[in-house]
């Protein structure tokens, strides 16, 4: 009796996340753009990507503030693109968040987080990831500190553990190319900070988003200087 043995290829997926087709929730003091539905806001084909519930673009006017309330539990991630950001969770521990830092927070029902602009005269802008996450998830808040001076290399500037959803920054001059080595049990999402990059054969501009099934291998090129790129590998 002879065995076969059938190997299955998974076809690469790819969807692009275009800044200008996002969603957008605007008051007097604050404006967020979503890449995914989040919200009142549902549109077609913007369905959460795997454990990447929330990928939001915020800006927020001075000494206003915003509270965060969710209805299960969840890791948010808190990177300010321009200013700070003052965090209170309720307790007395207030925390800052430059510009260069990143926040993970885990965000339970039953508690709220409030995000302030601390200045008098600056509007922030600062990027909103969340995650869903485990109930009994090893941390409550993280606060860690990256530097893009160091250009044309991707940082991993999240600190988790187990690196389930593992999120890298790096800033690139123009023309330079690299490739990102995927974990194979991941999926992964990019999203364009500053700049433009061909990514995967396919041009992505400032706050364009791209998602990836089933591939090994990242690659990209920078088509501009200073352009800022972010990759978050994802659980489906």
């Amino acid at each position: 009796m002879s065995l076969t043995t059938t190997y299955m290829i998974l076809q690469a997926e790819a969807r692009i996340y275009l800044q200008n087709q996002r969603g957008i929730f605007q008051t007097a003091d604050f404006q967020s753009f979503y890449t995914f539905n989040f919200g009142t806001y549902h549109a077609e084909s913007r369905e959460p990507f795997g454990n990447l519930l929330a990928l939001n673009d915020e800006m927020l006017l001075p000494q206003r503030n915003c509270e965060i309330k969710t209805s299960e539990t969840v890791r948010i991630v808190l990177i300010p693109l321009a200013g700070a950001l003052e965090i209170n969770d309720g307790s007395e521990d207030i925390k800052y968040v430059n510009s260069g830092e990143v926040l993970e927070y885990l965000a339970e029902p039953d508690k709220s987080l409030v995000i302030t602009n601390p200045y008098s005269n600056e509007t922030v802008n600062y990027l909103q990831i969340r995650f869903k996450e485990e109930v009994n998830a090893l941390f409550y808040s993280r606060l860690t500190p990256f530097d893009l001076s160091g250009k044309n290399a991707l940082l991993t500037i999240t600190n988790d553990q187990e690196q389930s959803n593992r999120i890298l920054i790096g800033q690139y001059d123009g023309r330079e190319e690299s490739t990102f080595i995927c974990n194979p049990s991941k999926a992964v999402f990019i999203f364009v900070i500053e700049g433009a990059f061909e990514v995967q054969n396919r041009l992505l501009e400032k706050r364009d988003g791209l998602s990836l099934r089933n591939v090994s291998e990242v690659e990209f090129e920078a088509l501009s200087n200073n352009a800022i790129l972010l990759i978050m590998e994802v659980e489906l």
